[in-house]
């Protein structure tokens, strides 16, 4: 993973539509990834303090543990522009999200039933 990242090597983004964009442009640059925002933030009804649930699905998470998964992508994170943002990160392959979804059980599943879970679309425009 290289250097110390510090707040000053990244801008800290501005907006929650910024900070998506750039997340979701760096994560589909480095692993080819599709990223879906849910919960709160999603539904429109998050506070100051609430965290971003994001599901990242990729090809590469095959055969990374879930922690490493999580923790790798954790720093690009930060390069988005992070800082100070609680982030709640669900690293999955597509087969594992089909899985996930399929029946409506657990927090995905329940999510994609209720119309919760939104991918996060890339702005042609909006630099990392």
């Amino acid at each position: 993973m290289g250097g110390v990242i510090t707040p000053t090597t990244y801008r800290k983004a501005e907006t929650q539509v910024e900070l998506m964009q750039r997340f979701a442009r760096i994560m589909r640059q480095r692993y080819g990834a599709t990223l879906y925002l849910f919960g709160s933030r999603a539904r429109g009804t998050a506070g100051p303090d609430s965290d971003y649930d994001i599901v990242a699905i990729s090809e590469s998470s095959r055969g990374q543990k879930r922690t490493a998964r999580v923790l790798d992508r954790f720093y690009l994170w930060l390069e988005a522009g992070g800082w100070g943002e609680s982030l709640d990160l669900h690293c999955y392959t597509p087969e594992e999200f089909r899985k996930q979804t399929r029946y409506g059980d657990g927090f995905l599943g329940h999510a994609k039933k209720q119309g919760e879970i939104t991918v996060i679309r890339v702005s042609r425009d909006t630099a990392p």
